[in-house]
């Protein structure tokens, strides 16, 4: 009777792991969180300037309007995929547009290139984190 119940009890499991729907170990570059929120990202730049990128993926018009100082601008809507296959791939990214929807696409292209990039979502949420502004 007592082995019934246990292998009621860990049949489940063996079964979820026998087709991959319970995960072991560590996760994966690609399984790690998209979205950081801004003031995450604030406190990791601001902890190690030189390694962290912040990636504006607006049009140059709203980069312009104002953007984080020093951000790069990254124009999703014009050769996007090109211009990342340039960046180095040593660094953090964190990336934003107006709204976040841009930024997530383009954190999910980066991510299958490779890097190590999160969506921080809108720009007025990444200005008001504290992330200096021109």
């Amino acid at each position: 009777m007592r082995t019934r119940v246990a292998i009621a009890a860990i049949l489940p499991f063996v079964v979820g792991v026998a087709c991959g729907q319970v995960k072991t170990g560590s996760p994966t570059q690609s399984e790690a969180p998209l979205a950081v929120s801004p003031a995450e990202a604030y406190k990791a730049w601001k902890a190690n300037p030189q390694g962290v990128v912040i990636l504006d993926v607006r049009t140059p018009q709203e980069y312009q309007s104002g953007h984080v100082k020093g951000a790069q601008n990254l124009d999703f809507y014009n050769n996007f995929e090109a211009a990342v296959e340039k960046l180095p791939k040593d660094k953090v990214y964190y990336l934003h547009c107006a709204s976040g929807r841009r930024s997530g696409m383009a954190t999910e292209i980066m991510r299958k290139k490779g890097f190590k990039a999160y969506n921080m979502g809108g720009y007025g949420a990444v200005a008001q984190a504290g992330f200096p502004t021109e």
